[in-house]
């Protein structure tokens, strides 16, 4: 069975390795890197630059230079979905860390081979657009066939196989800056009268990249002087969210949380968390390891659970209990009800599945809060559906169609809840469990 959703194109290789590989070499025959104690500031392990991205108008020099002194950190992000976000393709499938257990895209659209592919984008967390051999996106409306491949999402009950994918769009679509892969590339450069390039040449790329996917200079901007100095640690570490929140945002605004068909929309974590409540001071490294995978390497992408903060939160009488909805099985926690699967990448689970009233997308909530007032999800979206509503704090909240309903339709072994039932059982759960204890 596939089940179709839409991928929202919000966000989205440079020639440097060989540049890369003389500059690993000539790290080592100058004496290597500097060790942990090594420093020149008074402060162990201190980063000198947290305010200028550019590095000192540094250049790029690729993912396998900053890997000779940074091992470690490069055979975590190996594993993070930033690192395949954009793949480039030589006439083959593309390859996958093979700890991306969902990872894979087997074959092209029905009438492509991969000889007509120059990109693919995604392919790893969610489902794969791809990017045709003159530069530009692979739709429906255009191809003739299904375009959108979705991997397996067992949450939500979507089957690997072609999908649905702008089948009204008709015209060829570019694979521009600012739409596309600002967020999917490292050393991003929009086309401009100053810089008419294409990357590789092909006129649908509008711009140019130093390197596919989200590398290390994505973050910490380019390294030419960090490399030619590294003890001196003049490379760009920001402390606050802000840096995450350039991709993981939609729009200009970071006070509207954007959705789409009835869900939150993709990389919208930033303006999530902002309207968080409490939580909306957070870093996202407080709970975050942005170098490895949350979803591939839990145990080092997760920085802290909840528990570390709600030391006394109980878990509202679902202690101990695993869910288990086709091929998918879930011990119950915190994030299970909130962070719920209330975005929306590529693919949600149908109502001819789950029923009506049930909302299963594939990307996990940072709201956190949950509405036990309101009975649907027509008190969560403005009327039009184009964004969150919030409260007189600026608060968002989502209501129990998203919680309550991902276990508790009809479609799974959990007896099944109506949405007004939903709303008064969860009000007050975790008082009503704390007197039970």
């Amino acid at each position: 069975m596939r089940h179709r959703g839409q991928l929202k194109l919000t966000h989205g290789v440079g020639g440097c390795c060989y540049l890369a590989l003389l500059i690993s070499i000539a790290l080592l025959l100058a004496g290597g890197c500097p060790s942990a104690t090594d420093d020149t500031s008074g402060t162990s392990q201190a980063f000198n630059n947290t305010t200028d991205p550019t590095n000192d108008s540094a250049g790029y020099v690729g993912s396998v230079a900053c890997s000779a002194c940074h091992a470690d950190v490069a055979a975590e992000h190996r594993v993070h979905g930033h690192s395949h976000v954009l793949k480039g393709i030589q006439g083959r499938a593309p390859e996958y860390a093979p700890e991306g257990t969902r990872a894979g895209v087997p074959n092209p659209p029905a009438g492509m081979a991969f000889s007509d592919v120059s990109y693919i984008i995604a392919g790893y967390l969610h489902g794969a657009v791809f990017v045709d051999e003159d530069g530009f996106v692979a739709t429906d409306g255009v191809a003739g066939v299904n375009t959108l491949w979705n991997l397996d999402f067992p949450p939500n009950a979507t089957r690997a196989g072609f999908a649905a994918f702008l089948p009204n769009q008709t015209s060829p679509i570019p694979y521009d800056y600012q739409t596309c892969f600002r967020c999917h590339t490292t050393g991003p450069r929009p086309q401009d009268a100053n810089d008419p390039r294409s990357q590789d040449g092909r006129p649908g790329i509008l711009g140019t990249w130093a390197e596919a996917a989200v590398q290390c200079e994505a973050c910490h901007g380019p390294g030419s002087n960090h490399v030619s100095d590294p003890r001196a640690r003049e490379i760009f570490v920001d402390s606050t969210p802000q840096t995450c929140g350039r991709c993981h945002s939609h729009g200009d605004d970071p006070n509207v949380i954007a959705a789409v068909y009835g869900f939150l929309a993709n990389n919208t974590q930033y303006e999530q968390l902002l309207a968080s409540g409490g939580h909306g001071g957070f870093n996202c490294t407080v709970c975050h390891n942005p170098h490895a995978s949350i979803t591939y390497d839990r145990d080092r992408g997760l920085r802290n659970d909840c528990t570390a903060c709600h030391v006394d939160a109980n878990m509202a009488f679902h202690d101990g209990i695993v869910f288990e909805f086709g091929d998918h099985v879930e011990a119950l926690n915190c994030q299970s009800c909130h962070m719920p699967l209330a975005g929306l990448s590529t693919s949600f689970a149908p109502a001819a599945l789950v029923g009506p009233e049930a909302r299963i997308g594939d990307v996990r909530a940072h709201i956190f809060r949950i509405d036990t007032t309101n009975t649907d999800a027509s008190a969560v979206f403005t009327p039009d559906g184009s964004a969150v509503q919030k409260d007189a704090q600026g608060r968002a909240a989502l209501t129990v169609d998203f919680v309550c309903l991902r276990c508790h339709n009809q479609a799974g072994d959990v007896f099944p809840l109506t949405l007004p039932g939903a709303r008064l059982i969860a009000d007050g759960m975790h008082e009503r469990a704390a007197n039970a204890e």
